[in-house]
């Protein structure tokens, strides 16, 4: 049976110190009132990754470390600044022979096949530490920090074996408070302390070894030498690097299970899918359109277990809202246990389709795409010329399709229309957040108001949706022999929040459409 998973979330400064440093006192800063005895470990860590460090190139590490309190497997998954997820399993039975190397855990391979893709992992790097360690506490003996000072040895593992040798400090924050670690570090840094060269031990050890990221940040040119400040293929790609960089963090939390990540890789590849739609014409369209068809099968997929989460957090509420005296039946039972096993199914199936080889393919196709577009002569031209007639288009179509669905009478005829008119405020604001860098305020703002009709537009289509699985819940219940008497209430209410939102929107549109808004399109 496998060793049990746990997770962490880290948030954590490093220094690079030399030989002779001595950590400065740190009592009296944001509320450190002691300091804890040390305590002194050595710890062994090997490091895995592709032949092609494919994880220190996503700033991903994966070790297997022996000694200190927490020796075992270890994943870090980078987040915003300088948190990272840390993902634990302790060291089975067999894994604790200290000349062993140890096998990666299926479960952390998986975790990690968007961004390995079907090449092997190995170990890479060896790294031994001399850690004596403190922690600094608050005046009621609360732990806020953890203050490791580390004397590190390192090998890489690799054709190329390189030695290296440093000193470091690693504070960790171990509370809530958002002055520690930044006070902590600014008494380091005052003492002599310099912000460590690289994000992790591993970068250290590796060096110029580690190639550049396999997706380019906004404003890094491609070898084919376009201009990213003006050209428009170039302002395209770094929003199609920015996304797909989240599609790849996404995928590794569905996995995981994570609350909202299907949601997140949902987002992800339509976000993508609308900026390769918009701008089609920047790119070679055969493999733009291959593109298009694998990130809409990837949204097809997703769809159950997205659709059975939000119902089943939107029913719950509804249920809880109702008198006790109106429900009759087991209502709460039926629609969380169906709506349950609807997500899970969803995730499972999603799952399956995500660990397929073909899968891996696609990703390996987007990476390639965004890294060295297949540009048409299009994307050559300036952007601030180039990228407004898209985005004009855009915002016709769906000044057209909400006109289209107003005067549409109210019915499934309309719900069809206010849907349309949804999925066109989304393209346009995925082509509005594609050009702000070209054009400022303007796109910005822009894409504030498609995105308030595509919330208003949202809600009344959930409001939509709901009606019809609250009326085969009612149909089931019938069968069943239950009373349909509360699924009968939602229903009502769902409607009436239609009504409502359709509303307020018809009375809100003329404001949202207004020309002036338009001018900066001309």
């Amino acid at each position: 049976m496998p060793a049990p998973t746990s997770r962490h979330r880290e948030v954590e400064a490093k220094f690079d110190v030399d030989l002779t440093f001595v950590v400065p006192p740190l009592t009296g800063h944001a509320g450190i009132a002691s300091v804890g005895p040390v305590s002194e470990a050595r710890l062994d860590a090997v490091y895995y990754d592709t032949d092609d460090l494919r994880l220190a190139r996503h700033r991903i590490t994966l070790r297997r470390r022996q000694g200190g309190r927490d020796a075992g497997w270890h994943l870090k998954l980078p987040l915003s600044g300088a948190a990272r997820d840390e993902i634990r399993r302790p060291l089975d039975v067999v894994e604790r022979d200290p000349s062993s190397e140890g096998t990666v855990p299926g479960e952390f391979a998986d975790i990690v096949a968007a961004t390995t893709r079907g090449r092997p992992l190995g170990p890479v790097a060896r790294v031994q530490t001399l850690r004596r360690a403190t922690t600094l506490r608050s005046p009621d003996g609360q732990d806020l920090v953890e203050l490791a000072d580390d004397e590190v040895h390192a090998q890489t593992l690799g054709s190329a074996t390189t030695v290296s040798r440093w000193r470091e400090i690693e504070i960790e924050a171990l509370g809530d408070d958002p002055r520690v670690l930044p006070a902590a570090g600014a008494a380091l840094r005052g003492a002599g302390a310099q912000p460590a060269a690289g994000p992790s031990k591993l970068a250290r050890a590796l060096g110029s070894q580690v190639p550049r990221p396999e997706l380019p940040e906004l404003g890094e040119p491609s070898s084919r030498g376009v201009d990213a400040e003006e050209n428009a293929g170039e302002i395209v790609r770094g929003y199609l690097a920015t996304h797909t960089r989240a599609l790849l963090a996404a995928d590794a939390r569905v996995r995981l299970g994570d609350p909202e990540s299907v949601h997140d890789l949902r987002v992800a590849a339509r976000r993508l899918r609308s900026c390769l739609r918009t701008f089609r014409r920047l790119f070679d369209p055969t493999p733009t359109f291959a593109l298009q068809d694998r990130l809409r099968e990837l949204n097809l997929l997703l769809n159950p277990a997205r659709d059975g989460e939000v119902q089943l957090d939107r029913f719950t509420t509804a249920i809880e809202a109702l008198d006790d005296r109106d429900l009759l039946g087991p209502v709460a039972a039926r629609v969380q246990g169906h709506l349950r096993s609807q997500h899970l199914r969803g995730r499972e199936q999603a799952l399956a389709w995500m660990r397929d080889a073909q899968y891996l393919t696609f990703l390996d196709d987007l990476i390639t795409f965004v890294a060295e577009p297949p540009y048409s002569p299009h994307a050559y031209r300036p952007a601030a010329r180039a990228l407004r007639g898209p985005i004009r288009k855009a915002d016709r179509k769906v000044r057209r399709r909400v006109d289209r669905a107003l005067r549409t009478p109210a019915g499934a005829g309309q719900d069809v229309a206010l849907h349309a008119a949804r999925k066109a405020a989304k393209q346009l604001r995925y082509a509005a957040e594609t050009a702000t860098p070209v054009y400022g305020k303007h796109a910005e703002k822009h894409a504030g108001r498609a995105k308030k009709i595509q919330n208003s537009l949202g809600e009344h289509q959930d409001c939509v949706i709901a009606q019809g699985v609250l009326r085969e819940f009612a149909i089931a219940a019938n069968q069943a022999g239950e009373s349909s008497f509360a699924y009968g209430l939602l229903l009502g209410g769902e409607r009436e929040r239609a009504h409502l939102t359709r509303d307020a929107f018809t009375a809100r549109w003329p404001e949202l459409a207004r020309r002036r808004h338009r001018r900066w399109l001309r």
